[in-house]
């Protein structure tokens, strides 16, 4: 058949075929195009929201007088997120651990210099003695009042029994005058109120946890070794010696997170390092929840003088807009949401450490996160004190009255001798 009819095979059998190889390229060309105009635009669009940094309005206060947070701009809302198609060749961290701290050392201080010095970050490293047990430190505001709350039932039913000389330090960061009270008479530490009119106005902001490294860093000029814990924090043992000197001897140690910290830092952050998120898009976040330092030239000057500086300069670690993009239910583009401390600790740390980076984690033998976990401690500290003089109120009236005896008795003696005389 093929023999006589040649020009019916032709049109049946290999014009599908040519058709077919034709539309295969033409569709891989399309595809070929439409990828270099959405690579151009998105680097464009990325690149422009490197440099977005809208402005503050400081007079907006809100009821507790500090600064109300801000909505996201449009301008910030629109640009496209880098796609991890370019970064399918995976970036690598180059250079040796010298010269990776180097290079954190010389991030921009932006407009942090003129809070440096009280700081403690100018001038020569002095060292002091060296403690063995760090300063527990922690903060709260009204909302995560009952949870602090059961942070300290926790700590001191099952870390302070260990240690009795541990010294906890609670900052306020915005409590109500009848919860400043309760703190006070129960909390067995020492209260402390934020200085925030010593800070630049965005560190008011509390969702921007820019004051997390300012306190840090307070507490390590005065105790040289610090423990941190968020509200959420709880610990499953009070046994904590190996984690004290697993820290002095490395000097930091955080709690392992979860995800990218490429795909939880905005661009913003980025471009003001100097970092390329690329770098970053794989790595797991580390988490500044629950986290341990111990104050050397190395922590002083590499991690914590990058992390504070960041923490004062608007367009770092905040950005107004950047308290609504804490979410990020989206995972297929860079900078997708900011997640502020600890999208910068993971930066720093994970440029230190890359492929070390298992020596900065906590074990969670030591430790679990309890979000949204409450408890009135507070109260059920007054009803056992009102349970106490309830139960002693008839041995102080007996004892009251023995007092009343004795005095009536003495009186008695004192007029019969004098009468005698």
């Amino acid at each position: 058949m093929m023999k006589r009819h040649p020009k019916l095979f032709i049109t049946l059998f290999v014009v599908p075929v040519l058709i077919t190889i034709l539309y295969g390229l033409y569709f891989i060309g399309q595809y070929l195009a439409t990828f270099t105009s959405q690579r151009k635009d998105s680097e464009a669009s990325f690149l422009a929201g490197y440099s977005f940094i809208p402005k503050l309005n400081p007079s907006e206060k809100n009821e507790h007088g500090l600064m109300k947070t801000y909505p996201v701009s449009d301008s910030y809302s629109k640009f496209k997120v880098k796609s991890l198609l370019f970064c399918r060749n995976a970036s690598k961290f180059r250079g040796t651990f010298e010269e990776n701290c180097h290079f954190i050392q010389n991030y921009p201080i932006g407009d942090s210099g003129p809070y440096l010095q009280e700081l403690g970050f100018a001038g020569d490293f002095v060292d002091f003695t060296n403690p063995k047990i760090p300063v527990v430190v922690t903060a709260a505001s009204s909302n995560h009042f009952l949870e602090v709350q059961a942070l300290m039932q926790n700590f001191y039913s099952v870390v302070f029994p260990k240690y009795e000389n541990l010294k906890f330090i609670f900052y306020d960061i915005g409590l109500k005058e009848n919860e400043k009270e309760m703190v006070k008479k129960h909390c067995r530490c020492e209260y402390r109120s934020f200085p925030f009119e010593k800070y630049p106005e965005h560190v008011k902001i509390l969702k921007g946890y820019t004051f997390k490294p300012i306190i840090v860093q307070t507490v390590l000029n005065e105790y040289g070794f610090v423990m941190w814990m968020d509200t959420s924090v709880r610990f499953r043992t009070g046994e904590l010696d190996s984690l004290f000197k697993i820290t002095i001897k490395d000097g930091v140690k955080f709690m392992e997170g979860g995800l990218g910290v490429g795909y939880r830092t905005g661009p913003v952050t980025f471009n003001f390092l100097r970092e390329d998120p690329c770098l970053f898009a794989d790595k797991n976040e580390i988490q500044p929840t629950f986290f341990l330092v111990y104050r050397t030239r190395f922590t002083i000057e590499t991690i914590m003088r990058p992390w504070v500086s960041c923490a004062l300069t608007l367009g770092c670690m905040y950005f107004p807009g950047s308290q609504e993009r804490i979410s990020c239910m989206n995972q297929n583009g860079l900078g997708f949401c900011h997640r502020f401390d600890q999208s910068v600790i993971g930066i720093i740390l994970w440029r230190l450490y890359h492929a070390d980076i298992g020596r900065v984690y906590i074990p969670v033998t030591f430790f679990k996160v309890q979000r949204d976990h409450t408890a009135r401690y507070f109260q059920s500290l007054e009803e056992k004190i009102d349970l106490v003089l309830v139960q002693s109120a008839p041995f102080l009236r007996n004892e009251r009255m023995f007092t009343v005896l004795a005095m009536v008795f003495v009186f008695s003696l004192k007029i019969v001798l004098y009468g005698s005389l």
